[in-house]
């Protein structure tokens, strides 16, 4: 008879593993690998940052260390819900793991239980990561000649002496505010998942997850980006009766730490935030633990049952608009295999979501600014930011598409284009026209917005003008000389360019940015030579296509798959 504690153990290792298990983070047989550089990654920033600070003291100000220790409380929120967000397909198992599972003598107390026992280590590991070495360090760089506030006079600070108690006081109110906002912000999205999936048919809800994703995402970044603006304003923020920051939660586990490191003589915000904190974990966790049960429940049948294709079957417009997207079979074939993978993989869905949230924030943040009058906080809207916003999405978003089209989750549906004699040169330009097409759609989204802000005809006509030149410049740019079918190509250990991609999007994404701002800004004040913009993308087309027209390369490039036909026993 198996013992059932070691099928508990063997089945929390393997849904552990299922959670780094991912074609888009590693190569196979680098799980190790992959959570080692996931866990570097999230402690790294906490240990630079409480090092940094060590300048700023003795001599730091008492609302300048409620501005530090604000840092790491909305640092652990945003990586939680960034997690969280990222494994939202995994939270639960999958149809591969309920088909392979449910067939052997396994009761469903105990894929249960080893799932939320996987899922419990998988989040406290990542907590653990991003908190621990700011939680050691920053109490000891704040510990030298620096005075920890102890309470309020005549509406200022206090300076005491700090001594050794105040340095593990500062340590144990870190931990804990740090932990509380880990936990509700992986609570949240593990109970709006869990709520998602109770509510929606399964149609709607892989339609609406990605965007709930997207948002979350963006919405996530944005606290961290508005980060500096938000922290020299916290007096003003902060200051009673409290406003709009009731609804910040990463502001709540701020009060949390202020209220255990002072007690009752710290900041007024502090003990009022703190309960808002306290009460919303506390709902978080309990509306986690009500709904996961009743999610998996329906994530087994959905298993057994298969999912519905009853939405794909009523696209007609879809349809119509791949055929009117090109007149080639081969290419109209490989637009409707691209619809077909970014609606079907989950793992696709949340790479674009997560990416896609991140340009929505930068591009939020360059268009948003605040202006302090004095007694109030307010967001306001920044001209030059919106020129910002057309360059950073469709850069942000084609090169996305280039990385995703090069992500190796479907070589198992490459072999019907070898077969039926599509040619490489035919993909590669539908992969093409598809990018060109979804900048299209974000220029438009983009005409819309500067539309609703009531920007002249001028500007508008400046916009899209360039907005098309810059779709089809982009589009030409980062998929020149790539030849393949999407989503088929192999990656390979050791292929990744890690410092070119660093170059990319450090180094030319902001003078891109900064580039065309100054284009526009021109070509305002010279309508007449957009003209000339327009030429210059043309005829980089043109040059891209002479370049790619070479079929002796695309022949080398139909040969090179011998080795895929022989992984999937078809010679």
């Amino acid at each position: 008879m198996t013992n059932p504690a070691n099928v508990l153990r063997v089945l929390t290792a393997h849904f552990f593993r299922r959670f780094f298990d991912s074609d888009t983070v590693r190569v196979e047989g680098e799980t190790l690998t992959t959570v080692v550089r996931a866990l570097a990654a999230t402690a790294a920033p906490g240990l630079i940052t409480a090092f940094f600070l060590e300048n700023h003291y003795p001599r730091r100000p008492a609302w300048g260390a409620i501005e530090d220790q604000y840092f790491f409380v909305l640092y652990s929120f945003a990586v939680m819900g960034v997690v969280a967000i990222f494994q939202w397909e995994m939270l639960f198992p999958d149809r591969l793991d309920f088909l392979v599972l449910s067939s052997l003598p396994i009761k469903s107390w105990q894929l249960l239980t080893s799932k939320v026992i996987a899922l419990v280590g998988f989040f406290w590991l990542f907590l653990f990561a991003c908190n621990i070495l700011g939680a050691l360090v920053l109490p000891v760089v704040t510990s030298g000649d620096f005075a920890f506030p102890d309470r309020f006079v005549a509406g200022e600070l206090a300076l005491p002496a700090a001594t050794i108690g105040d340095v593990f006081r500062q340590a144990y109110a870190q931990v804990i505010a740090a932990a509380l906002a880990g936990t509700f912000a992986a609570a949240f999205f593990l109970a709006l998942s869990g709520i998602l999936l109770c509510i929606l048919n399964t149609a709607l809800f892989r339609l609406i997850s990605p965007f709930v994703q997207m948002f979350s995402v963006a919405i996530l970044i944005l606290c961290f980006l508005f980060y500096g603006k938000l922290g020299d304003a916290l007096p003003l923020v902060l200051s009673t009766p409290i406003g709009w920051a009731r609804w910040m939660p990463p502001l709540w586990f701020l009060g949390v730490y202020e209220d255990i490191l002072h007690g009752s003589s710290g900041p007024p915000f502090a003990h009022p935030m703190a309960q808002y904190g306290l009460r919303a974990t506390g709902m978080a966790l309990v509306v986690a633990t009500l709904t996961y049960p009743i999610a998996w429940v329906r994530m087994r049948r959905l298993a057994v049952e298969g999912i519905s294709s009853g939405l794909s079957r009523h696209a007609w417009w879809l349809r119509c608009l791949i055929r009117l997207g090109s007149r080639r079979t081969g290419e109209i074939a490989i637009l409707a295999f691209i619809w077909q993978t970014l609606t079907r993989s989950n793992r696709y869905q949340v790479y674009l979501a997560m990416y896609g949230g991140v340009g929505v924030s930068l591009a939020a943040a360059c268009a948003v600014d605040f202006s302090t009058d004095g007694s109030r906080f307010l967001p306001i809207v920044s001209e030059r930011g919106l020129h910002a916003t057309l360059p950073l999405l469709l850069f942000w978003m084609i090169s996305g598409l280039r990385i995703a089209f090069a992500l190796p989750l479907n070589l198992s549906a490459g072999w019907i284009f070898r077969i039926t004699g599509v040619s490489i040169r035919e993909c590669a330009d539908a992969a093409r026209r598809w990018v060109f097409l979804c900048a299209c759609a974000i220029l438009l989204l983009v005409m819309l917005v500067l539309t609703a802000e009531e920007w002249g005809f001028k500007l508008l006509l400046v916009q899209a003008i360039v907005g098309l030149s810059l779709c089809s410049l982009l589009t030409d740019a980062f998929f020149l000389g790539e030849p393949s079918v999407p989503f088929n190509r192999a990656r390979m250990p050791g292929k990744t360019n890690l410092p070119l991609l660093l170059t990319l999007y450090l180094g030319f994404f902001p003078l891109f940015v900064y580039g065309v701002i100054a284009l526009e800004i021109h070509m305002e004040k010279h309508v007449g030579r957009l003209l000339l913009v327009s030429s210059v993308a043309l005829g980089f087309n043109r040059l891209a296509r002479k370049i790619e027209d070479r079929p002796e390369e695309i022949e080398e490039e139909m040969e090179g798959y011998e080795g895929e036909f022989q992984l999937l026993g078809l010679n």
